[in-house]
């Protein structure tokens, strides 16, 4: 079998068409080495996240206006490197170095909020009683292997938000806490969130069909 390298422009697309296309690319299985460009660091880390989902490794470099990723098979998938110059890849490459891939790991329960408030009523009153529902759960030792944000769920992460604190310490206590990077941009919330806690649907995909239960209060 003959292995090739792959290019993939990927600038100007909008999540999750780069890390769609560059799965697609990995499908071809003589493709041995996936060389992306992307526009920002967002997208540099939601394509290390399906690095580690291919067990494959992982490098970045930053150039003059966009950054250049590359995905190769690796005989050594316990091993994610990176190169990149941006410090916020190196602290998600260091987190994700001993991680699993999300497919090959049992996710036990999963929390899933597309939406700021729990139940239906007074918007004020819905959004403290979500807050309370989180820090209810969190006490009680209930601790889900990640909660995935959605839609006007990603308002929690907002520094302004009541949840924000409960989020940090679900996140402490060891808990992933991801948030729908278009959603951010469309809240317009973006620059509020670490950036390795923005995550994009194809991940989010990931955990909800790899976990045990999924719990959508």
């Amino acid at each position: 079998m003959n292995e090739k390298k792959q290019t993939l422009d990927l600038r100007g697309l909008t999540c999750p068409e780069p890390v769609i296309a560059a799965r697609r690319a990995f499908d071809d299985r003589t493709v041995s080495l996936v060389e992306a460009l992307v526009d920002d660091d967002v997208c540099v880390n939601n394509l290390l996240r399906l690095a580690r989902s291919l067990r494959a490794s992982f490098s970045s470099a930053s150039k003059k206006d966009h950054f250049l990723v590359t995905i190769s098979r690796s005989t050594n998938p316990s091993v994610v490197g990176t190169t990149s110059v941006i410090q916020v890849d190196e602290q998600v490459a260091a987190a994700g170095a001993s991680a699993e891939p999300v497919e090959s790991r049992v996710l036990g329960c999963v929390l899933f909020l597309s939406k700021d408030t729990l139940g239906q009523g007074d918007e004020e009153f819905s959004r403290a009683l979500l807050n309370i529902f989180l820090q209810t759960t969190l006490e009680a030792g209930q601790h889900p292997r990640a909660i995935l944000l959605m839609n006007s769920g990603v308002r929690l992460m907002s520094p302004a938000s009541q949840a924000r604190k409960v989020l940090d310490d679900f996140r402490q206590a060891g808990c992933e806490v991801l948030a729908c990077g278009l959603c951010l941009d469309y809240y317009k919330l973006k620059d509020e969130v670490p950036r390795d806690q923005i995550t994009n649907m194809f991940a989010i995909c990931e955990y909800l069909f790899a976990a045990e239960k999924i719990i959508q209060p």
